[in-house]
């Protein structure tokens, strides 16, 4: 029997969340909850009306990002994420708003607590990364580090992210 709150057990983030179909499910939800849900508009604004090239791309970034197959790289060569998504007015309502839309789809499809928790950091820096406005607060964005979303600071502004648009965080999650 698969315990999946053990992550010994699994190669790959891949494995661990369930695989091919668990991230197709990810990434649907995630695109249904950006569509319906109001407090994910600014997120919504900066797409095309048509969502389903972008549910496409994910599902295949996602799946090689966490260690299944490479799908991303063979049909659209490197990801450059950064490069690809500076067309895009990014600040930091919108990295907020993807990050608590992304951690809701987890939610929603039931990714285990400490997998949750290690995908929102790393989704959380990734975001980071991808701004493009600079903001009166936090500044400009900052290359990520080998801490990374690990850092304290990190870990308290994501519980806020959390709770500003009512997502369950894991146990542990904001000490």
């Amino acid at each position: 029997m698969t315990d999946k709150n053990n992550p010994l057990q699994f190669a790959t983030a891949f494995e661990w969340i369930g695989g091919a179909q668990q991230v197709q499910a990810l990434t649907t939800r995630f695109y249904d909850l950006m569509a319906l849900e109001p407090q994910f508009a600014a997120l919504r604004a900066v797409h095309s009306p048509d969502l389903s090239s972008a549910r496409d791309k994910l599902y295949l970034f996602l799946t090689g990002w966490l260690g299944g197959p490479q799908l991303y790289i063979e049909q659209h060569g490197h990801p450059r994420l950064r490069q690809r998504h500076m067309g895009f007015k990014i600040g930091v309502i919108e990295r907020d708003q993807w990050v608590a839309c992304m951690a809701q789809a987890m939610r929603d499809i039931g990714v285990p607590d400490d997998l949750f928790a290690r995908l929102n950091e790393s989704f959380y820096n990734t975001a980071d990364w991808m701004r493009n406005q600079p903001d009166a607060v936090e500044g400009a964005p900052q290359m990520p580090t080998a801490a990374g979303a690990f850092q304290p600071q990190i870990k308290q502004k994501l519980h806020r992210i959390l709770e500003a648009y009512g997502v369950t965080p894991p146990k542990g999650a904001h000490e």
